[in-house]
């Protein structure tokens, strides 16, 4: 079963509105390319946003903001100019596009 599928079947099963964020990270590490309205977005005004990858500054802000510091967003609209989209938020549908 391809990453895509196996997580589309997660979410039935687990009734998610967005695929977690470990499991995005996941498909951006494994090269699939999906679009999404939504992104998992955090504020880069204390860490800043000198990170060598997507998973080390999600790393960075769970450590310094918690759970509740990412969230799903689309784009500027939660932090202004201080959000940085780390990756895809896909929906069920966007997976099985």
């Amino acid at each position: 079963m391809a990453l895509k599928e196996k997580f589309a079947q997660k979410m039935l099963d687990e009734k998610l509105d967005f695929l977690p964020l470990e499991e995005s990270l996941q498909l951006i590490e494994a090269g699939v390319q999906l679009k999404t309205k939504f992104s998992w977005v955090c504020s880069i005004e204390e860490i800043g946003e000198d990170f060598d990858t997507r998973r080390q500054f999600a790393e960075a802000a769970l450590d310094f903001y918690g759970e509740y510091g990412i969230e799903v967003g689309n784009g500027y609209d939660h932090h202004e100019e201080f959000t940085y989209n780390i990756c895809p938020a896909p929906t069920y549908i966007d997976l099985i596009k």
